[in-house]
């Protein structure tokens, strides 16, 4: 975003930030420090779905516009991921993986670690993963051996407990794949995988979302398959253009969604070279 500010001309003490660090509380007092500060947008990437509703409300009081990133705020342009692509990309590559090991037979169970907080649109990172399952064997095979669970936004405290949780309720599941909505959670979730001591990179298919540095470095860990890729660092190409464009009244897109690619071993090497150094 502040490169992309100023290459757009704009003067970097223009730019008012504020961490939310996933938290509904801070989210919110943040929103009241940057309405304070009356700016011409606001950039809104806040994971809690009721929290963006109040924040809506608010500025929409004052007549700011909002841009919301990743997760909806209730009237504003959305710019993100289209989640239901991503996540059914992301089955249809562990499917490929499960195949390769003999077919959804062998496997155990089918772990979503979700996180419904996030609202409807968010719950679609996992729930395509599923429907790709479906969609190639069967409800009938897939619903019985399928286990929801509630991972958190990005905390890996909260998604290896719901991860230890889950372990303890399938004690003799070996083969089984998992996915989660980013790669925070998922570090959660391995760490108490190999706490349990159940950890086999063998039997284990691994797919996760985001691609962020930590999400490649799960991949050339041999701890991910594959983590679909949101370039997060190509976010600021839509949201400067986005927030000039509301600066001067004109129309953007009700949804703008960034490019998607999942990224493995293969292609790493193409996309972040750097992290193979």
């Amino acid at each position: 975003v502040q490169d992309q500010w100023a290459l757009a001309g704009g003067d970097p003490d223009d730019l008012y930030y504020a961490d939310n660090q996933y938290d509904a509380t801070i989210g919110l007092k943040n929103a009241d420090i940057m309405l304070a500060k009356n700016p011409d947008v606001l950039i809104n990437f806040q994971f809690d779905a009721k929290v963006n509703s109040i924040i809506a409300n608010k500025f929409g009081a004052a007549g700011i516009p909002i841009i919301a990133v990743d997760v909806p705020t209730p009237g504003a342009p959305f710019m993100g991921v289209n989640n239901f692509p991503a996540a059914y990309v992301a089955g249809e590559f562990a499917i490929e993986a499960v195949e390769e090991m003999g077919g959804i037979e062998e496997v155990d169970n089918i772990v979503l670690l979700q996180f419904p907080a996030g609202g409807e649109v968010l719950m679609l990172r996992s729930e395509g993963f599923y429907q790709a399952f479906v969609d190639t064997y069967g409800a009938d095979v897939i619903d019985p051996i399928t286990i929801r669970a509630d991972g958190g936004a990005g905390e890996a405290e909260q998604a290896s407990q719901a991860m230890t949780d889950v372990l303890s309720t399938i004690p003799d599941a070996e083969t089984i794949v998992l996915t989660s909505i980013n790669a925070q959670t998922m570090s959660g979730a391995i760490a108490a995988i190999q706490t349990a001591g159940r950890w086999d990179p063998e039997k284990w298919v691994v797919v996760t979302q985001g691609a962020d540095v930590l999400g490649c470095e799960q991949v050339i860990a041999g701890l991910v398959k594959a983590s679909i890729a949101y370039f997060p660092e190509r976010y600021g190409e839509y949201l400067v253009p986005a927030s000039v464009a509301l600066m001067k009244g004109e129309v953007v897109p009700p949804f703008m969604y960034v490019e998607n690619v999942p990224i493995t071993m293969d292609n790493m090497a193409e996309y972040y070279p750097e992290l193979l150094e």
